[in-house]
């Protein structure tokens, strides 16, 4: 027993247990996206930054948002960034302390010369809307029933759609992420229709309340005190300039 108690002390770090937790990620540029098939923007490493912090490590995966937050409900995965606020999923997502705020435009795509065809909410009723499955775009929006939707799991999916003709206009939350799609696909016969809806929202990282209810409620607490440090500190701001992004906004 001293033998195995010298070694540890001797070889800290590899005695050390260092705790795991699972994160997905998503094409969010410019603040997330794969690169070479690795996770890269400031949200990767302020979520990265801190979880060391802690003695814990990310293993990022990369998925449909979809599928993120049906992990999270069963405690598959630990957290997703960006998830935004909504009453409905605080039944299985832990919030995080927000990190910031945005102003999100909710934007929407149509085809040239349908721009002024398009200039307030009653005029989406008139069209078959493409819109991510699991988004939460803005009320009343979300949960009309009289808007007709056609969902999908991604962006690539619905831009694809969109060229064939698949679709009227698209429901975009970010559109640098859409217009990365288009370009992949090389297309470019589209344009932003006059409506907009403008929002102020907050920048959360969502953790599966499941897990949070269960065994990781200390390693959770931790980790938003961290957060939370970092952020009132400038931290995050120095890591988003540090990529020549935008930071968030000051929490009210």
């Amino acid at each position: 027993m001293k033998y195995l108690l010298l070694l540890c002390l001797l070889y800290l770090p590899l005695c050390h247990a260092e705790q795991l937790l699972r994160a997905d990620y998503r094409e969010r540029p410019p603040e997330m996206q794969a690169l070479d098939a690795l996770p890269v923007g400031p949200l990767i490493e302020v979520l990265d930054t801190a979880a060391r912090r802690v003695d814990a490590r990310i293993e990022w995966r990369y998925a449909p948002f979809a599928r993120s937050l049906e992990d999270l409900k069963t405690g598959r995965i630990d957290l997703v960034p960006r998830v935004l606020f909504t009453t409905e999923r605080t039944a299985y997502v832990h919030y995080l302390p927000a990190i910031g705020t945005q102003r999100k435009s909710i934007r929407f795509i149509v085809r040239p010369g349908q721009e002024t065809s398009l200039r307030d909410y009653a005029d989406l009723r008139e069209r078959l809307i493409g819109a991510k499955r699991g988004t939460a775009y803005f009320e009343p929006f979300d949960s009309d029933k009289l808007l007709r939707k056609s969902l999908a799991t991604d962006d690539y999916l619905l831009a694809g759609m969109f060229r064939a003709g698949r679709l009227d206009t698209l429901a975009v939350l970010d559109a640098e992420a859409i217009e990365a799609q288009f370009h992949k696909i090389g297309f470019s016969d589209y344009r932003y229709a006059d409506y907009r809806y403008e929002q102020s929202i907050g920048n959360y990282f969502g953790a599966s309340l499941r897990l949070y209810q269960g065994q990781k409620q200390a390693l959770y607490d931790q980790l938003a005190q961290q957060l939370r440090q970092m952020r009132d500190s400038g931290e995050i701001a120095l890591i988003y300039n540090r990529y020549g992004v935008t930071p968030p906004g000051s929490v009210e």
